[in-house]
């Protein structure tokens, strides 16, 4: 399990400051809550949580927000994951793309519940509601690429002698 947080892990990295110093500006994907979301459909729990955790933080401390936003996002989606995990069969497409569907809508209500509690009441108006439709839309319509590439993360572990997490 070590060898596969730390390959989740550094892929977490990697996807962080792709999303947020080279594609920011221009493209708004969510690929770490996919990362997340993927963890938490397999079985080690564990992994997942210690992922949502070490993710989370990390984009609490780059984001100014409320510490803890991202946290209990990151979270929600292990939940999401692990409340879908039997519900939907993982290896079809239209199943990938639903069930991160609604895992991102149910994090985003998550998130603005979060912000309401905080007293940040104007968040939900204006263009940011739309924006953030567009991106819930766009991540989730990568999902499945996304998924065979962490997939294909874990066959490489498997063949260089790590013990595979089969589900």
């Amino acid at each position: 399990m070590i060898g596969y947080f730390f390959l989740f892990s550094l892929t977490g990295l990697i996807l962080f400051y792709l999303q947020n110093l080279l594609l920011f500006p221009q493209v708004h994907l969510s690929l770490l809550e996919l990362l997340v979301f993927y963890a938490g459909l397999r079985p080690s729990l564990p992994l997942a949580f210690a992922l949502a955790l070490g993710l989370g933080a990390l984009q609490d401390s780059y984001a100014a927000t409320p510490f803890g936003l991202h946290l209990v996002a990151s979270l929600a989606l292990v939940a999401a994951a692990r409340f879908s995990r039997r519900r939907f069969l993982p290896h079809r497409v239209m199943s990938q793309l639903l069930a991160s569907l609604g895992a991102l809508a149910f994090q985003e209500g998550v998130l603005r519940f979060i912000l309401f509690l905080t007293g940040a009441r104007n968040i939900f108006l204006g263009n940011l509601a739309g924006q953030r439709l567009w991106q819930i839309l766009g991540t989730a319509a990568l999902a499945p690429l996304m998924f065979a590439l962490f997939e294909q993360l874990e066959k490489f572990l498997g063949r260089h002698g790590w013990r595979t997490m089969s589900a």
